[in-house]
């Protein structure tokens, strides 16, 4: 199976990549010693970095979250990472501040000395822009780093067309669901083809499963899903599955998956369990637990 999975350093998830980045800059910013945290020890500056980071971090998620409901197949994607980062810094500020007023032990004693110093004295509205600045630099380069390798990996054989204009009124559902297909297959690489086995959500990217290989796209899962419900079933709020390449539908205790032709895994959730039930059946003890898996 030919994989072009376009994750930092084509081993991991982009949850698994954001992990691994922030954990990365925690330890170098706490052995190198920037100027927010000299001053502190090493278990001080640990903890700075490790909160800062973490608060980063979950801003980022957050907004992943909340824009992955737009139609970002039609944003090009450096300008989702840039809105993506600027809202994660904007998040961030405030909290950052409030961390100085309620653990002040981790702040450094510093004598302002530079403009956003002196000018984040002048009022708390100030204090945020100036920490907003601060701060911008740093979530921007772990969330570039976390999605550069999406930027750079295009395997595709041919220029994908642009995706098509949204359908007008006169336009029927089905034509419109069907160029909902076609903007998906179009921002496929060609060499993983349109056979489809599954399609599961990782923040605002989708991960599609082909019998040729596997793909990492712009898209909201709920988006497609509706575009493909003639030809699949949504068994979880993260995957989508195809029904033609559903083998059995395998049951044990808390554990329900999807076996699919080319063994991949995928999970059911609770909720889904009698719609899937209804489509494909059930097994109460599965087979042999095939390689490869998704995660919840």
């Amino acid at each position: 199976m030919r994989v072009i999975d376009r994750t930092i350093l084509s081993i991991a998830p982009i949850r698994t990549s954001l992990l691994g980045v922030c954990g990365f800059l925690t330890v170098l910013f706490t052995l190198v010693e920037p100027e927010a945290s000299q001053g502190l020890g090493l278990a001080a500056r640990l903890g700075f970095w490790v909160l800062h980071i973490g608060i980063a971090l979950g801003a980022i998620l957050l907004v992943s979250v909340v824009i992955r409901h737009c139609h970002l197949s039609r944003w090009p994607l450096w300008i989702l990472v840039l809105v993506t980062g600027v809202l994660g810094a904007v998040i961030s500020a405030p909290l950052y501040l409030a961390i100085e007023v309620l653990l002040p032990e981790l702040i450094p004693i510093d004598t302002p000395d530079s403009f956003w110093d002196r000018y984040a004295m002048q009022g708390p509205w100030q204090a945020v822009v100036s920490e907003f600045f601060q701060v911008l630099p740093l979530v921007l380069v772990g969330w570039v780093t976390v999605n550069l390798p999406l930027m750079l990996n295009k395997p595709t054989l041919l220029e994908p067309p642009l995706p098509p204009e949204p359908p007008t009124s006169e336009q029927t559902e089905q034509d419109a669901m069907q160029a909902r297909r076609d903007a998906f297959f179009a921002s496929l690489p060609e060499v993983v083809g349109q056979d489809l086995i599954a399609i599961s959500s990782d923040l605002h990217y989708l991960n599609v499963y082909t019998t040729l290989g596997k793909a990492m796209i712009l898209g909201s899962l709920k988006y497609y899903a509706e575009a493909f419900a003639e030809e699949g079933l949504q068994i979880h709020r993260s995957h989508w599955i195809a029904k033609a390449h559903v083998e059995r539908l395998c049951l044990s205790g808390k554990d329900a998956f999807c076996l699919m032709s080319t063994g991949l895994r995928v999970p059911v959730s609770r909720s889904n369990r009698k719609l899937a039930k209804t489509y494909f059946g059930s097994l109460a003890t599965p087979k042999k637990a095939p390689a490869i898996k998704i995660a919840s």
